[in-house]
């Protein structure tokens, strides 16, 4: 059984709002409307947003921002641009 607990709620909260706004961020930066999952390219892409992400969700590794998307949207691993794009792309080169 999970009890919730008020700062555990507003903890949440904060982290869904961050990421929101981070999402937000890299749509308007492209000047063009993106779901989550293509946020999630851009980000698999860009070494220099991923260090955005770390930094504002202080976490130490792209693993650990992985697990935040995935907590967000667990459905970007079924997105077919995110496999079109592991597939193309060799593991090695990947997060990089």
């Amino acid at each position: 059984m999970k009890i919730d607990s008020p700062s555990g709620n507003m903890e949440d909260e904060e982290l869904y709002c961050l990421f929101a706004k981070l999402c937000t961020y890299v749509t308007l930066v492209n000047g063009k409307k993106l779901n989550t999952a293509n946020v999630f390219l851009h980000f698999l892409k860009n070494k220099q947003l991923r260090k955005i992400f770390k930094k504002q969700f202080e976490v130490d590794s792209d693993f650990e921002c992985i697990q935040l998307f995935l907590k967000f949207d667990p459905s970007i691993y079924k997105s077919k641009y995110i496999m079109k794009y592991l597939n193309n792309t060799s593991s090695a080169k990947i997060l990089q």
